[in-house]
This record gives C-alpha cells, sequence and structure tokens, in this order.
C-alpha cells in the first residue's frame, strides 16, 4: 500500500506524539518539526508508509540521540499486558474454541500502538473482543490451513501486543502439535514495535523459535529480510502478519499463505480493506488488499 495525502498528515502528528511523549523542550521541537517537514515533503508517495516512518523516525533519533524512542512507553506496556495476560489465558483455556479465541487475544493486543490515529485502552479491548464479530473473518481458513502446516512464521508488530502473540502460539502449539511455530521480530528500535530484545525478556524461546528479521521499517518487507528471515519465510506453510504495518508493507503479495491480523486504525487502511476504523481483520492476502 503507497503513501496517500492522509498518510503525511498522521506522520505528522507522529511527530507530535513522540514530542509530547519524551516531554522536549520548545526549541527541540521545533527543530525536530522543521526536520520532519523537510522529509516528509521530500520523500513523494512511491513508498510504503513504515518506509515513510522508517526515515521520519530516523531522523527524529538522530536529533533526539536516542535509538528507541519508545524504550518506557514499551516497558510499560509489556508490564500492563503482563498483568492481563493471566486472565486471557483462563479465559481461552475456559472456551469452546480455544484456537479461535487465542486469535482473538492477539488482535486485542493489536491495540497498542503509538503509531495510531486513537488512543488504546486494552482492557476495554480485552472484554470486548470475544464476542466482537470480525468485519473480514478467515480464521476458519486460517485455523484449516495450520491443521496441516508444518512451518509457521508469526510476523509481530509492537511490544505489549508480543505479549498477546505469546499466549497465541502457546494455544495454537498445543492444539497443533505438528506445527513449529517461528516468530519475527523487528531489526532495530523503531516507534513501539517488538524487537529480540521484547521477545527474549518474554521467554518466546520457551514456545518457538524467534528470528530477527534484519527489518528496520515498522512492517516486513521481503527485499529488506536478513537471510534466515526470507528463508523461513519461503519456506513456511503458513505466515501470520500482525498490525496494520505489516499489512501495508504487504498487501500486494497476493500469497495464499499469508494472512493478516489487525485492528483497523485508521482511515486509510479502511478504505483499503472497504472496513470502518475500529473493525477487526482477519485476511487472505490472496482474497483482497488495496
Amino acid at each position: 500500500m503507497l503513501m496517500r495525502s492522509d498518510c503525511l498528515v498522521c506522520l505528522c502528528d507522529q511527530t507530535q506524539r513522540v514530542l509530547k511523549a519524551l516531554d522536549c523542550e520548545e526549541e527541540t521541537k521545533k527543530s525536530v518539526l522543521i526536520r520532519a517537514a523537510e522529509i516528509l515533503a521530500q520523500g513523494g508517495f512511491d513508498k510504503t508508509p513504515p518506509e515513510a516512518a522508517k526515515e521520519l523516525y530516523g531522523a527524529i533519533s538522530a536529533l533526539l540521540r536516542r535509538e528507541d524512542l519508545y524504550a518506557e512507553q514499551k516497558r510499560v506496556s509489556t508490564k500492563r499486558a503482563l498483568e492481563l495476560a493471566t486472565e486471557v489465558k483462563v479465559k481461552i483455556e475456559g472456551s469452546k474454541s480455544p484456537a479461535d479465541y487465542a486469535l482473538r487475544a492477539a488482535v486485542a493486543g493489536n491495540v497498542i500502538d503509538f503509531a495510531a490515529e486513537r488512543e488504546f485502552d486494552i482492557e476495554k479491548e480485552l472484554k470486548s473482543v470475544f464476542e466482537t464479530p470480525f468485519f473480514i473473518d478467515h480464521k476458519p481458513m486460517f485455523l484449516e490451513a495450520l491443521s496441516k502446516a508444518k512451518i509457521v512464521a508469526v510476523i509481530g508488530d509492537n511490544a505489549g501486543e508480543h505479549i498477546f502473540d505469546k499466549l497465541m502460539i502457546e494455544t495454537l502449539s498445543e492444539i497443533y502439535p505438528q506445527a513449529k511455530f517461528f516468530y519475527f521480530v523487528r531489526g532495530k528500535p523503531i516507534i513501539n514495535d517488538v524487537t529480540i530484545q521484547e521477545a527474549k525478556e518474554a521467554g518466546f524461546d520457551e514456545v518457538c523459535e524467534v528470528i530477527d528479521s534484519g527489518v528496520e521499517t515498522p512492517g516486513f518487507i521481503y527485499r529488506n529480510a536478513s537471510q534466515s528471515a526470507r528463508s523461513v519465510y519461503d519456506e513456511a506453510d503458513l505466515i501470520l502478519a500482525k498490525g496494520m504495518g505489516n499489512f501495508e508493507c504487504m498487501e500486494q503479495m497476493r500469497d495464499e499463505r499469508l494472512y493478516f491480523l489487525f485492528k483497523v486504525k485508521c482511515s486509510v487502511v479502511a478504505s483499503c480493506v472497504d472496513a470502518h476504523v475500529g473493525d477487526l481483520v482477519c485476511m487472505n492476502s490472496a482474497k483482497g488488499g488495496c
């Protein structure tokens, strides 16, 4: 999905949110906003929003001399997710369809996104997600494919959300023991996306193999991935990409193995999938896109 005019506004807003989160001084804010405007003015519309975000956040990091802009926010989000995880696990295990509930828990975690247009409320999301119908619901197709899959790649999205991804992988591994899961993380800190550090701290190596994708954009781009990530991707029988950033980078692939799982959090993606902001989506890549 290529940049649209609304994406420029969104990226400007993201810059403001970073400066607010870090409580920067006024002169620093001005310098960062001027640089952000220059980058966005020169960026053009021939790239995906995550590619534009990489350039923008890289410049902000350089100006503020902080590699991980949202380090503290990631820590807080993860802590809150861990506090809720036990209750969510009980709900999954007590349900009539643990696999479906595991996918729902993972998409509920997708609201933890500091780049989104709207603020998130994970507690509220977890109260409603188990009863909310999906606007696009290819979960049955995904689970049917999973029942036959030997290698499954899950492409992660945000820190905090990754705690619910781990619950999902644990649950699905128990139900489908023939499947070996791999969890892809970002190659370096970008926005609040999950990296190898957060995955290791959460104990992902207890449930699956973690792959440092090498990708530095807030969305998986195959050509920029590490050799190990490309190898697993190529060999995978099934791929689950979490979050809008991954959708924005991968929606054009039309790969029958690839499924997207996310909550619609912006008007551009909403129009792309003919949905509304707030809708839940589990969509097979071969079935549609922008």
